[in-house]
């Protein structure tokens, strides 16, 4: 069985998110939503049956408490911004690893998503297994390797473990891949991501990310502070499209920094 674990805040495509895990073709799942939000998406929750724990947290620790109330051999972990694919359940079904780096098709038209999508594009297509590793993070994990994973983030965080926003998810990888080396990149588009319409939207998410990051220091994950990433390779796209790409990388790199910094 499937757990599928959402942490929810604003609630704003959550009923597309339910729709297509309701509409999947391989019907053995359960779903996890915690609720950092209110009512609306307590009623949403009840409405198609789902579970639901009501705590207002921080990223990490809905993770966290996602995961242990889920009961599944697999746990899939979305948000509140990423519907499925119709058969990607069935599709995971029959091709399971401790962990599994899956696909992501950008949803939207602006200048930014189709900038996002080109990013996702050459990450995915342009660079070796290794390297997408340093660029993409697993979605699905092995439950008893997740559950491992989170326990020894509660432990070497302490009580910044309430804190963190992010890299919620890089943690979870970096503690699960000292774990098992099973890691498998399948590049199909199984999810589907609202992302980020607007520059104003870029600016705040990632200052907002910059800042968390922040949380980190003095801690046993400090080094995720300055960690330098190997440069990835872009194959795909014109020099229009190379322009766009740089346009967006700046977009998020320099509130990003300056959410760090300040």
């Amino acid at each position: 069985m499937f757990s599928i674990q959402i942490p929810a805040l604003h609630g704003k495509y959550l009923r597309e998110i339910f729709e297509s895990i309701r509409g999947q073709t391989f019907q053995d799942y359960e779903v996890v939503v915690v609720n950092s939000g209110g009512g609306l998406i307590t009623d949403l929750v009840r409405e198609y049956g789902f579970k639901e724990v009501r705590k207002d947290v921080k990223l990490l620790e809905a993770r966290y408490l996602a995961n242990r109330e889920s009961k599944g051999d697999y746990a899939l972990l979305l948000d509140e911004t990423r519907p499925l694919r119709k058969d990607a359940l069935e599709v995971l079904s029959k091709n399971l690893h401790d962990m599994i780096i899956i696909g992501e098709r950008e949803l939207g038209n602006s200048f930014w998503v189709k900038a996002a999508q080109l990013d996702k594009d050459n990450i995915m297509y342009c660079n070796s297994p290794e390297a997408i590793k340093g660029f993409a993070l697993p979605r699905l994990f092995k439950r008893d390797l997740l559950t491992t994973a989170l326990e020894r983030l509660r432990e070497g965080l302490g009580e910044k473990f309430t804190q963190v926003i992010f890299p919620d998810h890089e943690l979870i990888y970096y503690e699960a891949s000292l774990l098992s080396s099973d890691i498998f990149v399948f590049k199909e588009e199984l999810i589907y991501h609202y992302g980020d319409v607007s520059l104003r939207d870029i600016i705040r998410k990632y200052y907002r990310y910059g800042k968390s990051l922040k949380v980190l220091k003095d801690t046993p994950y400090s080094f995720m502070t300055s960690i330098s990433r190997k440069r990835r390779e872009i194959c795909k796209g014109g020099i229009y499209d190379r322009v766009a790409l740089y346009m967006l990388y700046l977009a998020r790199g320099i509130p990003f920094l300056l959410g760090e910094l300040l």
